[in-house]
């Protein structure tokens, strides 16, 4: 039998790791005898992992998160952990965006006058004239082209949204659903009636209050409209203090090198079996509450036989992997500002785009003068990424920066890394699947996070973590009460 409010979280990302920690937050140290979390890997953080290689720093994984969307509640996160002095966002200098069109890198406008010189201007105003004209949808999703091409045009849905969608999905916006890729787009048309009214009128009003109802800090307030944050050593700062965190307290640990196997529903409990990862011994351990923060496709085989409807919603969901490229060079061999450039699908290359770390985080730069960029490749429009040689993908990342942006010289530092089905694909009625599987698996006390279900950015993982620990400290209360 589970000792009373025995809490296993699985799975030791962001997700996984900010949850235990909001957890001992919102709880009282009575309240659980263990908080536990259980991690295949030998290493804590997922996705996140910050090389330091030959004089370079790269990121293998995330490169920052996104506080203008969704990020106070991480935000609040740096600052509870004592990481302000180390925060670090984007360089100033590097806000320009580019976009490849017809095998050039162009700038994307900031400015009227940039706009009144810009090739597609006309085609632009044009589409955004339609889209003040166009009424909102009766349906309760459709896919981002749709979208975009039914109140917009097709030409703004080929050459700016799907760049962006292949960016931060690697995803294919003929898949992809816009209410829950690009909610703000969705609740602007439904609450206005219109997207450009809508961003007219201010677009959504940010909370002064953060999800405990507490008032954001002026470190937050201060910073939530940063495109993009890192930290002075990479990502895996952020790791690292959680990881610490977990460590200190005595009534909370963190379990790694080990995978779970099988989940096991009892009237009052959860029995978990987990394999080590080295030994390949079997361990059962018992929990009250179990929080899964693993990927769909990782958690649907544990459910195969306790929850099969589950289970299959589960493996309905599409995962794509990405492949990044890391070229170092101990010259100022980039010739451009900005933070990098996007490319449309239609463009038929087979880089997704191209991120000027330099210029985003000089920081985190380790000598004067150095280059470092990021060729990201892969994606929906891309499969292949998963069986092409590493020196095949360091040749097409070198082929792309050489067309596309006149860079001859051979780099100091080439560095690879594919990572394999690292982002869902949340296809048209997505929130449908959402809304089930929270209902079917909350019924059975099983709590889900991570990325699989309720976005793919680091500050969306943080706050679903945040608003699972409150929800579930809340329930512990009105139980009390009763």
């Amino acid at each position: 039998m589970a000792a009373a409010r025995e809490i296993v979280v699985l799975g030791g990302g962001i997700s996984g790791l900010s949850l235990a920690y909001f957890l001992r937050q919102a709880l009282p140290r009575a309240a659980a005898a263990r908080i536990r979390v259980v991690e295949a890997s030998s290493a804590a953080g997922g996705w996140i992992h910050t090389a330091h290689r030959d004089g370079f720093v790269f990121e293998e994984g995330p490169r920052g998160f996104r506080p203008s969307r969704n990020g106070a509640e991480m935000l609040r996160l740096v600052e509870q952990l004592g990481l302000q002095g180390e925060m670090r966002a984007v360089d100033a200098a590097a806000k320009a965006r580019y976009v490849l069109r017809n095998g050039r890198v162009e700038k994307l406008p900031s400015s009227i006058m940039e706009i009144l010189s810009w090739p597609l201007s006309p085609a632009v105003i044009k589409a955004g004239v339609h889209e003040l004209l166009t009424p909102k949808t009766t349906l309760d999703d459709e896919s981002v082209y749709e979208f975009i091409a039914r109140r917009f045009s097709p030409v703004v849905a080929e050459r700016l949204l799907d760049p962006v969608a292949s960016g931060i999905f690697g995803g294919d916006i003929r898949y992809l659903s816009v209410r829950s890729c690009f909610q703000l787009l969705w609740d602007l048309e439904q609450q206005h009636g219109s997207v450009v009214r809508g961003m007219l009128l201010g677009g959504s009003k940010k909370e002064d209050r953060l999800l405990d109802g507490t008032v954001k800090s002026s470190f937050v307030s201060q910073h939530e409209n940063s495109i993009s944050v890192s930290f002075r050593n990479g990502m895996s700062t952020l790791v690292r203090a959680l990881e610490q965190h977990i460590q200190d307290d005595t009534m909370s640990e963190l379990v790694l090198g080990s995978r779970a196997r099988h989940l096991e529903r009892e009237p009052s409990h959860w029995n978990i079996t987990i394999e080590n990862q080295a030994t390949g011994t079997e361990e059962r351990i018992s929990a009250s509450h179990v929080f899964s923060t693993l990927p769909a496709f990782e958690l649907a085989p544990l459910l195969s036989h306790t929850l099969p409807d589950a289970a299959e919603l589960l493996r309905s969901i599409r995962f794509v992997s990405m492949g990044t490229v890391h070229l170092g060079y101990h010259d100022a061999v980039l010739k451009s500002d900005g933070f990098g450039y996007l490319v449309p699908s239609c463009e038929k290359e087979r880089v997704l785009g191209v991120v000027y770390d330099s210029n985003a985080f000089p920081s985190q730069n380790v000598t004067t003068p150095q280059t470092r960029l990021s060729v990201m490749c892969g994606g929906a429009h891309f499969p292949a990424i998963e069986h092409i040689t590493t020196s095949e993908l360091e040749a097409l990342a070198r082929d792309a920066v050489q067309r596309h942006l006149h860079i001859d010289a051979a780099p100091d530092f080439v560095r690879s890394v594919v990572l394999r089905n690292c982002i869902p694909q949340y296809h048209v009625g997505f929130h449908r699947t959402v809304a089930a599987l929270d209902t079917q698996l909350g019924r059975h006390g099983l709590r889900l996070g991570g990325n699989s279900l309720f976005g793919i950015g680091l500050a969306d993982a943080v706050t679903r973590s945040r608003q699972l620990a409150l929800a579930f400290a809340s329930s512990l209360g009105q139980q009390q009460q009763h």
